[in-house]
């Protein structure tokens, strides 16, 4: 009795792991479609043949959705970039992150630029913060706490889809040339982070440096 009630849990947990493969699978196909544009969760169902209130079972929020989506895209794609932990993870983590991105172009655009796709991005925003404070500490330890966030914003934003889209859209960059330009400009961060020991980041400082 207990080996059939085990093969019937195995079997609707199989069961709702498809079923939520077939709604991201859907999604994901509808926005390459749509050139970015979110689809409604009703056109999302029709396209997975399941009904809409399947969909809001397994993704009560459109935020879990999205959340979702991405990491299935990234998947798919061979790739699970995440955050950096250290300054040498960050540096490894660069070129996964730029691959993981040009496999799902059109979602990454979405998530830059509509306004669900930005609010379920930066629902990540405190981890974000928290692992680049930790990367910048690590770099420039003796960096007064308050200057922190401004090397760590400036890390952030290199790896980050928003460096990506730049490059792609206004520079023609993408794949490893992109890779190799965001590559540089965080090595060079970081070297001038190392060098600067506690000396507050500001215009006047950058100045005298390149003087």
């Amino acid at each position: 009795m207990n080996t059939v009630r085990s093969y019937n849990s195995s079997l609707r947990r199989d069961q709702s792991e498809a079923t939520k493969v077939r709604i991201l699978s859907a999604m994901a196909a509808l926005m390459d479609e749509g050139g970015g544009q979110e689809p409604t969760n009703r056109a999302v169902a029709e396209r997975a043949q399941v009904t809409e209130v399947t969909v809001y079972r397994h993704f009560p929020s459109r935020e879990l959705l999205l959340r979702a989506l991405w990491a299935h895209l990234n998947r798919q794609a061979g790739v699970n970039a995440g955050l950096p932990e250290t300054v040498g993870d960050l540096r490894a983590r660069i070129a996964p992150l730029l691959a993981s991105f040009d496999a799902a172009p059109a979602h990454i655009t979405a998530r830059l630029t509509t306004a669900q796709g930005r609010a379920a991005r930066a629902s990540l925003d405190p981890e974000r913060r928290e692992a680049f404070l930790a990367v910048v500490a690590q770099a420039a330890p003796d960096l007064p706490e308050g200057e922190r966030a401004k090397a760590a914003a400036m890390l952030q934003l290199l790896y980050s889809g928003y460096a990506w889209l730049s490059l792609r859209e206004q520079w023609d960059l993408t794949g490893p040339p992109a890779a190799d330009a965001v590559a540089w400009a965080t090595d060079a961060l970081l070297a001038a982070l190392k060098r600067r020991g506690s000396t507050p980041i500001a215009a006047d400082q950058i100045e005298e440096e390149g003087a």
